[in-house]
């Protein structure tokens, strides 16, 4: 158990600094779109995460209790121990997927207020989102 931690932690810490790597890409780019982008955009990609953030809740909740139920009686149960992990990993991929939207956002050109609510999101849920100790 410690062991699947430890890497879980080590796959968390990587997403976390992909998520700073996006940041000083974007930075470093300098983007200027020449082209103009669909000004509702943004909110299609907003109406496009929130339900996205909903799945990611079910499916983190669905993964998670389940298996920390069984790994508290039995700390090797190697099927808790795999659902426990994809729940773990699943909850990070959905939160990088938001900060991915404001990528998106802002190669096509739109600003830091408007891309950076989604990146605060996506930094927000990994944070949250941290491998615990069962």
């Amino acid at each position: 158990m410690q062991k699947i931690l430890q890497e879980l932690r080590l796959v968390h810490a990587g997403f976390v600094v992909s998520w700073v790597m996006f940041v000083v890409a974007i930075q470093l780019a300098n983007l200027t779109s020449g082209i103009e982008a669909p000004h509702y955009l943004p909110t299609f990609l907003a109406i496009l995460c929130v339900p996205e953030i909903g799945v990611a809740l079910f499916l983190r909740t669905r993964f998670l209790t389940t298996a920390e139920s069984v790994l508290r009686e039995d700390p090797q149960n190697r099927t808790a121990l795999a659902k426990w992990r994809l729940g773990n990993l699943v909850s990070f991929c959905y939160a990088e997927f938001i900060s991915l939207c404001g990528v998106v956002l802002k190669v096509v050109g739109f600003g830091w207020n408007v891309a950076g609510a989604f990146f605060a999101v996506g930094l927000v849920l990994l944070l949250l989102w941290a491998p615990r100790k069962i």
